[in-house]
């Protein structure tokens, strides 16, 4: 059959759903009619219930026998198979979590305090050695002191450079220049401590053969002094007075170089414990990190801002290799760290003192500051929290200069006072790090 629409439209009849299904199917939430019983529904909400009389097969005393059966336990008093209760007394904890956090809080602080105590009686009270330093020039713009991997120490006096062999006590004259305007002004031992190089009031660098005590090589490029000197593996890089950075290559028998520079002289130079980042603190207050794939072009990685005065303390954490510490001048007194893939100032800590050297702990995170002006201390601080653990006042006049033995515990101090004083300061790894294991061998890291 057909039939049409108002609009003159026609559509086929559909079969009844009834013809398909002997049962009609119901919705998912409103159950099919045709399975009810409507009658009987209506009948049952209509019709009120039976009442029973009391004589009735359920008495009052089988009422009561079956409740006590029910909410009362064996021992007679009331049970009830499901029954909201509080926790137990016994299950409950007598401190609130709140409390509990504040309680953890104070152990902590407590362990903390436990540790700086013992950390602080563990600091001499007094150098271990002391060596008399005649002629060490008083200038915050120049670096006399090394310590070389070999454990020997060199130090520029006057005209002269000296070197002192801390394994036998031995000191040994390098050399002297006879130009009275002309002396040492930076020193600085290559990686494999088989030469050493000398920076020069004159602008001139002459490199030594460490065991012969040779002139190898003078190197040029500078047109005023080299106020510090860094080797990476055979590069020596040097900064002067006339703002320049200046690369050599130590094997090369032409001086090949590559040139940056400042707008100030340039007071610190240190390469990275990778190797792949220079920094340089000038007297401008300004410091800037150079790539070393990169340095023959004068594009600068990061320019680090926020000091108020020179900047000749730089030094590389050896834990986290991105973690440059820095140290401000005369007016700004300033320890920072750097991160050094963003270029952001991470930290920065408010000594009171003008900062003049900086050296990290090998084995822990410590980092050892000299001051001149106006206290003339040492300073060890734990990171990063840079909460300070002692000062040790034993300078009589600024500390200008640190050095770091081979093995990392002692440290050498240096200073307008011209006495070289030398600190067992740092501790040694934990002992659960067998020895030939430090922070910084392989073994200790396992491929699996």
């Amino acid at each position: 059959m057909r039939r049409s629409d108002m609009n003159g439209y026609s559509f086929n009849r559909l079969p009844s759903p009834r013809s398909q299904y002997d049962i009609l199917p119901g919705d998912r939430f409103i159950p099919n009619r045709s399975l009810m019983d409507i009658s009987r529904a209506q009948t049952l909400l209509s019709d009120k219930p039976v009442q029973r009389s009391p004589d009735s097969t359920f008495n009052e005393e089988y009422r009561k026998w079956v409740e006590e059966n029910l909410t009362l336990g064996s021992d007679g008093k009331p049970f009830r198979m499901l029954v909201f209760r509080g926790t137990p007394k016994s299950g409950r904890t007598s401190v609130p979590p709140v409390d509990e956090f504040a309680k953890e809080e104070v152990y902590r602080k407590r362990e903390e305090d436990l540790k700086l105590r013992k950390r602080i009686q563990q600091l001499p009270k007094s150098p271990d050695k002391c060596l008399d330093a005649p002629n060490l020039i008083d200038n915050f713009y120049i670096n006399p002191i090394d310590w070389g991997k070999n454990n020997i120490l060199a130090v520029a006096l006057g005209s002269e450079v000296y070197l002192w062999n801390a394994d036998n006590n031995k000191i040994q004259k390098l050399m002297e220049i006879d130009d009275g305007s002309d002396y040492p002004t930076s020193v600085a031992w290559s990686k494999g401590a088989k030469m050493i190089a000398v920076g020069f009031q004159s602008s001139i660098i002459q490199l030594w053969d460490a065991q012969t005590s040779k002139l190898i090589r003078t190197l040029k490029g500078h047109k005023r002094r080299v106020g510090c000197l860094a080797w990476n593996d055979r590069f020596l890089t040097s900064g002067g007075f006339d703002g320049l950075i200046i690369n050599h290559d130590a094997r090369a028998r032409e001086n090949s170089t590559s040139t940056q520079g400042h707008s100030s002289e340039v007071c610190g130079l240190k390469w990275s414990g990778t190797g792949k980042l220079l920094a340089s603190g000038d007297n401008n207050n300004v410091i800037k990190l150079w790539e070393a794939s990169n340095m023959r072009s004068d594009r600068v990685v990061h320019r680090l801002k926020g000091h108020c005065a020179a900047v000749k303390a730089l030094a590389w954490c050896p834990h986290q290799y991105n973690l440059l510490a820095s140290g401000g001048g005369t007016t700004d007194w300033c320890i920072k760290m750097w991160d050094s893939n963003t270029g952001k100032c991470i930290q920065s800590i408010d000594t009171t003192s003008q900062v003049c050297a900086l050296e990290w702990n090998r084995h822990h995170n410590e980092i050892l500051s000299g001051h001149g002006y106006i206290k003339n201390q040492l300073s060890l601080w734990t990171y990063p929290s840079m909460s300070k653990v002692a000062d040790i006042v034993e300078h009589t006049s600024r500390i200008l200069w640190l050095s770091q033995s081979p093995d990392g515990l002692t440290v050498v101090s240096a200073g307008a006072d011209q006495v070289l004083r030398f600190w067992k300061v740092f501790q040694p790894a934990d002992a659960r790090t067998t020895e030939g294991e430090s922070l910084f061998s392989l073994k200790r890291f396992h491929i699996r």
